[in-house]
């Protein structure tokens, strides 16, 4: 991989080896600042498993999705997700030895955390508490996947979002617990008042969303049921995630900070939903109280069908049946991760 860019550089964090790779033109020290923090503020803990991180700091992911399919052995969904990502860290539970950590420039210039360094630190911290946040619950999640039963135009759709809300909810949970319990809490916070305040100003979009459903429900393309499906989906994409960032700051006991993101959804985003997302995401903030890192089988299945219950009444409501399910698979638990 190393190949990839045009300036190398290492430098030791105590008994760390970084490791940083970059073609950005651009000054990358943000970066590698808020990565140093991040290694020590962890190291400090006793919470940091690498002897080795690898930073990449690149223009774009896309030129390297097909190399990281073949090295890491990335599914489908996680190798066309990557493009549309901030920064990802690929990591293997047998070999902890080194980390991998990519960081796409453009998308964080889009997101408006390119140059933030309180941001940077706060997306560094939480991708590498994944793999130290691992556990026997978040193991337990990966033998399942989600089925959607609904209309096939948007069947998939409905799969990805159940599939972030149940069972890829775990893993979010127990990095960001990790994070804000462990001296990230401030640039948590920040981050999270940075993403929610973009999604804000993002509502701006909905008006057109709503003006072109209106015209193919005009024209006979679709039916009042369909139309309603979908606004209430891209509502629900739009905010229902938004639970995983404000749980943990409940389950941690810093249920002051988290006000500060509460307050801002209510008041900037909610108000302009259509009211059963807001229930919606109200109900699963509470559901994502309750998750253990011990949680087996017995704990985690009864846990995953009530989410999924509530999504799939709640998203079928107005005349669309749709009924989200997990389904158990021959995937055995993979030793690594994509976080």
């Amino acid at each position: 991989m190393h190949g990839t860019g045009k300036a190398f550089r290492e430098f030791p964090v105590g008994a760390t080896l970084v490791r940083v790779i970059s073609d950005c033109v651009g000054d990358i020290e943000t970066v590698v600042e808020a990565e140093r923090l991040v290694i020590s503020g962890y190291v400090a803990r006793d919470l940091w498993p690498h002897e080795a991180v690898t930073l990449f700091v690149l223009e774009n992911l896309a030129p390297l999705v097909g190399r990281l399919r073949q090295l890491h052995g990335l599914g489908e969904p996680e190798a066309l997700q990557l493009p549309q990502r901030p920064m990802v860290n690929l990591y293997d539970l047998r070999h902890q030895r080194e980390c991998f950590v990519f960081v796409n420039r453009q998308v964080m210039l889009a997101e408006g955390y390119w140059g933030d360094a309180l941001a940077v630190e706060g997306l560094l911290a939480h991708e590498h508490a994944h793999p130290v946040a691992e556990c026997a619950a978040s193991g337990a999640a990966r033998g399942l996947k989600i089925v959607a039963e609904a209309p096939a135009e948007v069947a998939p759709l409905l799969a990805r979002l159940g599939e972030t809300l149940s069972i890829g909810a775990l893993s979010e949970l127990f990095a960001n617990d990790t994070c804000i319990a462990n001296g990230f809490d401030a640039a948590m916070t920040h981050l999270d008042r940075v993403t929610v305040e973009r999604a804000a100003a993002n509502l701006a979009q909905r008006p057109e969303l709503r003006r072109r459903l209106g015209a193919a429900m005009a024209a006979g393309t679709m039916s009042a049921a369909m139309e309603s499906l979908l606004l209430r989906l891209a509502d629900a994409q739009t905010t229902l995630a938004f639970a995983l960032e404000l749980a943990p700051f409940t389950r941690t006991d810093h249920a002051a900070q988290g006000g500060e993101i509460e307050d801002i959804l209510r008041r900037r985003i909610l108000p302009s939903l259509d009211k059963v997302v807001g229930e919606m995401f109200f109900a699963l903030n509470d559901l994502y109280l309750l998750p253990r890192p011990d949680w087996a089988s017995e704990q985690l299945l009864p846990w995953c069908d009530e989410v999924l219950a509530l999504l799939s009444a709640g998203l079928g409501e107005g005349g669309n049946a749709v009924t989200l399910r997990r389904a158990e698979t021959e995937t055995a638990l993979r030793a690594g991760g994509v976080s």
